[in-house]
């Protein structure tokens, strides 16, 4: 999907990537297979020359970082460089990618897949090629088990039904259809019973609020209830919340508790593991580097693998940091539970002083003997609920201390990470001879480091809250049984008072007993309230600071993306044709190459002309690329023709493709200058329409697009450059400001209003402010567009919950202060009992004023619950605003989506036609060959051969081009909108992503493929948007994908870059398999929202993952609930 259409589906598909697949330097890099050094020409593809040369082209095709590097380093050589390679070099370099893969798998990897691969890497080259075979399939099976055993442990009824299904199937593919769909199918069934729990011992406003979530029926509206809805809800009763409620939030909050310290804790290892292991790496490398110092080759290697074990450093402080998070969630949970058992005990308490009165009153009147037996009842029916409470709140007490546990083991993690990252720098420092490797290397490791102090001041957030509620928890648990037994104390009181009712026979002395029992019972409850109380402060504090945390994080990786966005604009400012894509090394190795040639100088020639091919194996376009794979492949004469023939022709030719590509997704008039353009015998036309006719085509279009905009009340910048666009009114002024002015404008608008809601908006809005503000345009437009509603009902049902949670424990407060009255009005009885006014009026007036303090705590609840309700009334209106502004995001989601489609259709008949002139060309040569004719001769028949299937597919682009105007005209007259279709909800491009890996063309081909959509983007660059008329400018909508399609040319690229430079073809299964349980892993206990949509593995964003996904990892473990993840990363 091109990034221009990146939502918060999009961010957490590509952060499931990167995460899945973290281990690779990319993503797939992951080969298992054997030694291509070893193996037989036949493996070459038909479009490639069957060669030596040709085998280590094509090994470059498939490889990983290492591969590649020697590979590229042997196409410049000679012969004997070239068997070099494949005899010698190739094989370790392999080796080398693949010890790379599975030593940055082991930040997400289970237990048992990281034993494996630790053995795996003590084994050598041949145990690291078996594990990646299929040696990790058995591990990773046993992990998955831990995992389906981890999900049933804390599940309900309906969990652990389907995890017995998968369990007893015992498959792989079951096991892992459990984790990543069924289980979602039975925790919404669990929750949807425990809510009908609740309803059954429920009070008004409780069964009002569970009846409301069970009409609505879906998950969203369950787990709203039991996360917000109850607590809202009890604090609405003018009657205290039943024991039995809170007792079942106990429970639950305990539960929660508990499964989120197994991930912690799980999570935690996986970091402290993969910590070492990057220590232990960087160490070596550094040692690699200091001996290597002055050889270039080995330095470069040595800081490479510098790089890799900082990223791996990287990737465990961010395992580290998600450890953390998940300690974090933990205590939140244990602090709720701990909440939840202080109300418990005030309940209990209350019991204990009503049954104390009770028993004061039945011991001076006979007549009271029933009203005894009945508190006497009530306070051990609470008295067991307590225990009950006190036994949930032990085990919340547990989880907490274990997630205290947990957060240690990360900040020993992050250490070593830090370790790791240092020693990577001194590797990269001591890699002098090799100063770009050096350099990735260094910020490889500032990276790392900055990954490693975020996941240390996360685990000491963690480690704080956790012995803060792990002690609350504790209190509330020592609370609950001590209020308990006075609660049994108090009933066993009021049986005997009830026994002997009416016998005044010690009655001063037993009610002085009684009234001393009665109050320190109530002051137990009010003890455990104010504990709670502490507890919530604490939580708001944490909050507080993991927001911090999380903005962070995003600020870091958003001035990523703005740093992107401008290097895209400025590419497009000035790179149209494929002349234009080169970088300017390139079109000296060229101009060199050219002249040496003219000068008979053939040798230069074919040095310099590999060069340069070599460096064009990474172009966009497709006939490019396609001619300088062959002739590298080839002999030196292919090189000599390459730079003569078939180079400049190659690139005429994408140029034509690009404008083929334009006039199908064009508006009328663009689409029929591209048709003139094309079917033109002046072999530079296609070029001469992509620099200036195609900005005099969309000239009209362009003008009506100014005026819409105008139409919209845009801010005040985009107004003034609209205006003095349409005063000057020449194409180039219309063209300039939709392609680089209005973007500017935009941008200059978008940044005034979002400090408005920077000044305005809650904490949540105040985080995402910030870091929209520091990254790209696109970010704050979508921010002012839609996101903004997103964050703010974020912000809104935050503030509901903590408003809940407070009337909640204000109902406690109540119910403690309840009790201390009855136990002051029990002291005032024994002090009328032994004829002590004084002292009764004392303790008459400390009634009175615990009846007032009653009073004010069920005032504050009241008010809490009352802005509970009115923080949730404002996120749904938030909810209703984000709903509409996505109709309008929709529109131009499908309109970008369709020329991302348009584009990769085009991209793949370029592919087609461009692969099918190089299998004739290598055909030609091969026959040539075997007919006895020399090099020199074969070259000229493969470049004739090219020469012919150009033409044809010249012919083929002409008639193409007829047919997409006559379509442009159809569809502008009878009013069709071509984008806006259901079909254009998804694109191709990401479609064929999810398959990659089955072989190795067919990886080789999609990755050829999206490369080539970024050369027919780039190259159209702003003028693409101009062409396409149906693109909306609805609330500036033609903004939100900034000019049309200008910046997926930046983004595409990247993503390319990302395919092509990093990647690697290898054992899919391995990648896939491993990306299962990761995802797994990291999204347990998350709902269906989240994980679901999360559990393909977007191969194609491994590049953006790698440099984005990477940076905002960190707060996968609150992605729901944190602001940032609800950006629009694109």
């Amino acid at each position: 999907m091109p990034p221009t259409m990146w939502s918060r589906r999009r961010i957490l598909t590509t952060l499931s990537a990167m995460t899945a697949v973290a281990a690779v330097p990319g993503s797939l890099v992951l080969s298992g297979a054997p030694a291509y050094a070893a193996d037989t020409g036949s493996e070459l593809p038909d479009n490639l020359p069957d060669t030596d040369r040709g085998q280590v082209l094509w090994a470059y095709l498939t490889g990983g970082r290492a591969v590649r590097e020697a590979a590229a380093a042997a196409l410049l050589g000679n012969d004997a460089r070239i068997a070099a390679f494949l005899s010698g070099e190739l094989a370790p370099a392999r080796a080398e990618d693949n010890r790379v893969a599975v030593f940055q798998g082991l930040a997400w990897a289970g237990r048992s897949v990281q034993t494996a691969a630790s053995r795996a890497l003590s084994g050598g080259d041949e145990a690291i090629a078996a594990y990646l075979k299929d040696g990790y399939l058995a591990p990773l099976k046993t992990d998955l088990r831990a995992e389906v055993l981890r999900v049933m442990e804390s599940g309900g009824t309906g969990t652990k039904s389907r995890a017995n299904t998968a369990l007893n199937t015992d498959t792989q593919d079951s096991l892992e259809k459990f984790l990543l769909e069924t289980r979602f199918d039975g925790q919404e069934e669990d929750e949807q019973v425990e809510v009908f729990k609740i309803l059954a011992t429920a009070s008004p406003q409780v069964k009002e609020y569970a009846q409301r979530a069970l009409q609505d029926g879906s998950a969203k509206a369950i787990q709203w209830f039991l996360n917000t809805g109850q607590h809202i809800a009890r604090a609405r009763d003018e009657e205290t919340a039943t024991i039995d409620q809170l007792v079942s939030i106990v429970e639950r909050e305990g539960k929660q508790a508990r499964l989120k310290t197994d991930k912690a804790v799980a999570a935690s290892e996986q970091a402290k593991e993969a910590a070492v292991k990057a220590k232990e790496a960087a160490l070596i490398a550094a040692a690699e580097a200091k001996a290597a110092q002055n050889d270039v080759r080995k330095s470069a290697a040595a800081a490479n693998k510098a790089s890799d074990a900082a990223r791996g450093a990287a990737r465990a402080a961010q395992t580290a940091i998600s450890a953390s998070r998940s300690a974090q969630s933990a205590s939140q949970r244990a602090a709720n539970a701990a909440q939840a058992a202080a109300a418990a005990a005030a309940v209990a308490g209350r019991a204990a002083s009503r049954a104390y009165n009770a028993a004061i009153a039945a011991s001076g009147d006979a007549n009271k003997a029933s009203a005894a037996l009945s508190a006497a009842k009530g306070a051990r029916d609470a008295a067991a609920k307590a225990r009950t409470a006190a036994k949930a709140a032990d085990q919340a007490s547990i989880a907490s201390t274990q997630a205290s546990a947990a957060g240690a083991a990360a900040a020993s993690a992050a250490g070593n990470a830090a370790a790791a990252a240092s020693a990577s720098a001194d590797a990269a420092n001591a890699a002098g001879a090799a100063t770009a490797e050096a350099r990735k290397a260094r910020e490889a490791a500032a990276d790392a480091n900055a990954q490693a102090a975020r996941a240390t001041r996360a685990a000491a957030l963690s480690r704080s809250l956790a012995d803060k509620a792990a002690a609350a928890a504790s209190a509330a648990h020592k609370a609950a049984n001590s209020a308990a037994a006075h609660a049994e104390k108090a009933a066993d009181a009021a049986e005997d008072a009830a026994k002997h009712a009416g016998q005044a026979i010690e009655y001063a002395k037993r009610s002085r007993l009684f009234a001393e029992e009665a109050v320190k019972a109530a002051n137990t409850a009010a003890d455990a309230v104010k504990e709670a109380t502490d507890v919530e402060a604490a939580a708001r504090e944490a909050e507080a600071e993991r927001i911090e945390q999380d903005t962070e994080v995003g600020i870091v990786a958003a001035r990523l993306k703005a740093a992107q966005e401008q290097e895209a604009l400025d590419r497009i400012a000035t790179q149209r044709t494929q002349n234009d894509q080169m970088a300017q090394e390139i079109r000296d190795l060229v101009a060199q190459a050219q002249e040496a040639l003219t000068a008979g100088d053939q040798p230069r020639a074919v040095s310099t002309g590999r060069k340069a091919a070599v460096k064009l194996l990474d172009s966009h376009g497709t006939w490019t690329r396609q001619a300088a794979e062959f002739a590298l492949a080839a002999g030196d004469y292919e090189i000599l023709n390459w730079i003569d023939v078939d180079r400049p022709a190659a690139q005429r030719q994408d140029d034509r493709e690009t404008v083929l590509a334009l006039a199908e997704m064009a508006a009328p008039d663009v689409a029929a200058g591209a048709h003139v353009a094309l079917k033109s015998e002046d072999p530079d036309a296609a070029s001469t329409f992509l620099e200036a006719g195609m900005t005099d085509s969309a000239a009209t279009e362009n003008r009506v697009k100014i005026f819409t905009i105008l139409g919209q009340d845009p801010g005040r910048a985009v107004k003034a450059k609209a205006e003095a666009a349409l005063a000057d009114g020449s194409p180039e002024a219309l063209f300039r400001f939709l392609s680089t002015e209005y973007v500017e404008a935009v941008k200059e608008d978008d940044t005034v209003e979002v400090f408005k809601i920077l000044n305005e908006g809650g904490a949540y809005l105040r985080s995402a402010a910030q870091v929209v503000l520091e990254g790209s345009a696109l970010m704050r437009r979508s921010f002012v567009a839609h996101d903004q509603f997103n964050v703010a009902r974020l912000d809104h049902d935050a503030e509901a919950h903590v408003a809940a949670i407070r009337a909640a424990i204000a109902h406690a407060a109540q119910i403690a202060q309840r009790a201390l009255e009855d136990a002051a009005r029990a002291s005032k009885a024994a002090a009328d009992a032994r004829q002590a006014a004084e002292e009764a009026a004392d303790w008459a007036d400390k009634a009175k004023g615990y009846a007032k303090a009653a009073e004010d705590a069920a005032t504050k609840a009241r008010n809490n619950a009352e802005a509970a309700d009115a923080s949730a009334a404002r996120a749904a209106t938030s909810a209703q605003r984000a709903e509409s502004a996505a109709v309008v995001a929709r529109s131009a989601a499908r309109a970008a989506n369709y020329s991302m489609n348009q584009a990769y259709a085009s991209a793949g008949r370029a592919q087609a036609s461009a692969a099918s002139a190089a299998q004739s060309a290598a055909s030609a040569r091969a026959s040539a060959e075997q007919a006895g004719k020399d090099a020199s001769e074969a070259a000229a028949v493969a470049s004739d051969a090219h020469r012919i299937a150009r033409e044809k597919r010249q012919q083929e682009i002409a008639a193409a081009a007829a047919a997409a105007e006559r379509k442009a005209k159809e569809d502008a007259q009878s009013g069709k909108n071509p984008a806006d279709s259901a079909d254009n909800d998804k694109n191709k491009a990401e479609e064929d992503g999810e398959f990659l890996g089955l072989t190795k063309d067919q990886w080789i081909k999609y990755s050829g493929r999206v490369s080539t959509i970024a050369g027919t983007i780039s190259a159209g660059a702003g003028g693409l948007a101009l062409a396409v008329g149906w693109i909306p400018v609805v609330g500036q909508g033609a903004a939100a994908i900034l000019g049309g399609i200008s910046l997926v040319a930046g983004g595409v690229s990247l993503l390319a870059g990302g395919v092509n430079v990093i990647a690697s073809w290898g054992t899919d299964d391995f990648q896939k398999n491993l990306g299962t349980f990761a995802l797994s892993a990291l999204f347990f206990g998350k709902g269906r929202a989240v994980a679901h949509v999360s559990k393909k593995v977007g191969s194609s964003l491994s590049g953006i993952a790698d440099e984005v996904g990477m940076k905002v990892s960190g707060f996968l473990e609150d992605t729901t609930t944190a602001a940032i993840g609800l950006l629009n990363w694109s």
